[in-house]
């Protein structure tokens, strides 16, 4: 493993932050990614850019910034090969109820969606849900999707989200799907969370 560069304090704590500390971990992400990180500019990424370069490595492409929901915090999430529309969803899916995006749930959830917090919470309903996410939308720092799986009419996802307080939780989430199709409305999704 190459150690970072020196691309200054504020820059090196981002990377850090998020468990990067060589630049074979650098590489795995795209320069918006990490634009997006709190304390990274344009002269630490140029540096990045430079020594990734004398090690035969580089930033990943960007991801197609319309494909990706427009939200006010960093999401960190490789979606891979990116072939799978369900993967697709499901991480749109954790940006639009984190941030509060109200017509983009409208239009992923079925209208008799149900959400489940094992022994703590159940909601019937896509209004309802969305009602509730929008009474309990947080400032959030931070969305890091570690893995998204999915197989026919099902799906799993787990990570973390940082709040701008600082606060971490651990989330997952099961996801059912209407149908095999691959543009199927979510119907049901059981969650558990570790703050």
């Amino acid at each position: 493993m190459t150690n970072l560069p020196n691309i200054g304090k504020p820059a090196t704590n981002a990377l850090h932050s998020i468990g990067i500390t060589s630049l074979e971990q650098v590489s795995l992400f795209d320069k918006v990614t990490l634009l997006n990180l709190h304390g990274m500019g344009p002269k630490a990424i140029a540096i990045l850019e430079q020594h990734l370069a004398e090690q035969n490595l580089f930033f990943q492409p960007s991801s197609n910034e319309a494909s990706v929901p427009k939200c006010d915090f960093t999401v960190l999430c490789s979606l891979d090969c990116d072939n799978a529309p369900k993967r697709r969803l499901i991480r749109d899916y954790l940006i639009a109820a984190i941030s509060g995006n109200q017509p983009l749930l409208d239009s992923m959830l079925a209208d008799s969606f149900r959400f489940f917090i094992p022994n703590k919470k159940k909601i019937i309903g896509k209004h309802s849900f969305i009602t509730l996410i929008l009474e309990k939308k947080i400032a959030i720092d931070r969305l890091e999707i570690h893995s998204i799986l999915t197989h026919g009419k099902e799906g799993a996802t787990h990570g973390t989200i940082t709040t701008k307080t600082g606060n971490t939780c651990y989330f997952s989430a099961f996801i059912r799907f209407k149908s095999n199709q691959k543009d199927a409305l979510i119907s049901e999704i059981t969650s558990f969370i570790i703050q």
